[in-house]
């Protein structure tokens, strides 16, 4: 006998089925968000109408019929887009991380190269962030390494770079005029080693901003904290309310980093980061570092990340989804978050309930309020070994291309470049891209990212010690200690 369900059983069905139509669009092939977005408003329509397991085992049914509807089908999960097969073209292999979208701006590069006749063809393979990063590692060792990659810059494009790992960009890019002026300086600047360019903003930049669930907080009778008392009001408010205040994947430390960072830079300044990655011996016992420990875990302790966050992830779209189910009501996370949103969960963007606001104030803090930390922008880099570099060099050279950087900002994205203000105005996302654009210009300091910043190993170790900190396990004193004499 199929009997009626309560609302509770109905929201964890949801939940479900919006997890599992989050990661079925990533197996399947591209898809607008306008067009998933329909979908998702004709399945709430035909639940609002319907009550029990049966009618709701009938949405599903809806939901499969109107994806088959809508010609997405089933890709196998792929992670690898090859090239045509038979081809006898030059043949450059690619590595990158995942991008939220099957229609994203690199997916749309290398199509370009596959369908056209410049005589390159690309084979792109993706990874998810973790596995990714381990990759990164092996990189100069892998007899199967690709030609081009993506990094993030920092400690792992150096190490490479001063193995002998990595073509030398700078003359090529010498004799590609306009190339070099395209850029923002300071995103050039990521991508050097010693005076030379071995990597090429190939993404969008990165700073880290509080997102914010815009229908959560009007409900509430809310506005988005401008300082660190405010932050602390919200999260006691909306505990009590039942709601996540912040959403945390904190099964991956890295999102963990993001609070500590801007809490030691907020109340240190810049000259925080400078120490921890020159490594300097007191660089972790400095009054700023420990004081924004202890303020990280006691938000863990106050119930500012939900009972759960330490089994949440992000990269399996965890976290975000509380975001914007209006389960939690705020976010700390890189401005990749709009896009991975856009592509996941589209309602929120195209519904207008996703805001951002800068990291608040730290009342009394020697920091500058206008500072940033995040991911300036990430990097396309060859490898020494490439069998093909004028192929390499081509492809590369293509994310200065108009088509491409189109692409990204058709994507949500904030291409590095002097001429954004021009590309953002009037497109679908120029809210959201002016103002980060804006928010970067302005910056005094962008810090990238210490697990970037720093050396692979003591970033592994910064991840773990950071879970172990969020869960209570260590003091603010024993995570310096722990850090400053990891073995």
């Amino acid at each position: 006998m199929v009997d009626k369900v309560g609302p509770e059983d109905e929201r964890r069905l949801a939940e479900a089925l919006a997890a599992t139509l989050a990661e079925a669009q990533e197996a399947l092939p591209a898809a607008g968000p306008e067009a998933v977005a329909a979908i998702r408003r004709r399945y709430r329509r035909r639940r609002r109408r319907r009550t029990g397991l049966a009618s709701l085992a009938a949405a599903v049914l809806v939901l499969v019929v109107t994806l088959a509807g809508a010609g997405l089908i089933p890709g196998g999960g792929r992670f690898a887009t090859p090239p045509p097969a038979g081809d006898a073209a030059t043949l450059i292999r690619v590595w990158a991380i995942t991008p939220p979208s099957q229609d994203s701006a690199l997916r749309r590069l290398v199509q370009r190269y596959n369908s056209g006749t410049s005589g390159i063809r690309v084979d792109l393979t993706t990874f998810g962030n973790e596995e990714y990063k381990e990759r990164l590692r092996s990189i100069g060792d892998d007899p199967n390494a690709p030609d081009v990659f993506v990094s993030w810059g920092g400690a792992s494009l150096t190490r490479l770079a001063r193995a002998g790992r990595l073509l030398d960009l700078t003359e090529p890019l010498r004799q590609s005029p306009g190339v070099v002026e395209r850029f923002l300086p300071t995103a050039l600047a990521g991508g050097a080693v010693d005076g030379r360019q071995y990597g090429l903003p190939m993404r969008g930049t990165h700073p880290v901003v509080l997102f914010y669930h815009r229908g959560v907080f009007d409900r509430a009778g809310l506005r988005p904290p401008r300082s660190y008392a405010d932050l602390i009001s919200l999260v006691d408010r909306f505990s009590a309310e039942g709601i996540v205040p912040i959403a945390l994947g904190g099964a991956q430390g890295w999102t963990e980093l993001m609070y500590v960072m801007y809490l030691a830079e907020r109340i240190g300044g810049p000259g925080v980061t400078a120490d921890i990655v020159a490594g300097r011996p007191d660089a972790w016992t400095k009054p700023a570092v420990l004081e924004a420990l202890r303020r990280a875990r006691q938000l863990a302790e106050r119930g500012a990340f939900g009972d759960d966050f330490a089994s949440i992830g992000y990269d399996d779209g965890g976290a975000g989804r509380l975001l914007a189910t209006g389960r939690a009501a705020m976010h700390l996370m890189g401005t990749w978050e709009y896009p991975t949103q856009l592509a996941r969960n589209p309602d929120l963007v195209l519904d207008g309930d996703l805001g951002w606001v800068p990291f608040p104030v730290v009342e009394g803090g020697a920091g500058n309020p206008a500072d940033l930390v995040g991911v300036p922008t990430q990097y396309f880099s060859i490898t020494a070994g490439t069998r093909h570099p004028e192929a390499a060099i081509e492809f590369v050279l293509a994310v200065a291309g108009d088509a491409y950087l189109d692409d990204l900002v058709a994507e949500g994205e904030v291409p590095p470049v002097t001429d954004a203000a021009r590309r953002l105005r009037g497109t679908a996302h120029a809210e959201f891209a002016t103002s980060i654009s804006e928010l970067v210009a302005r910056a005094p300091s962008y810090s990238l990212a210490w697990d970037q910043a720093l050396d692979p190993e003591t970033a592994t170790v910064l991840n773990a010690n950071l879970r172990r900190l969020f869960r209570s396990e260590l003091t603010a004193e024993q995570f310096a200690a722990a850090m400053t004499h990891p073995d």
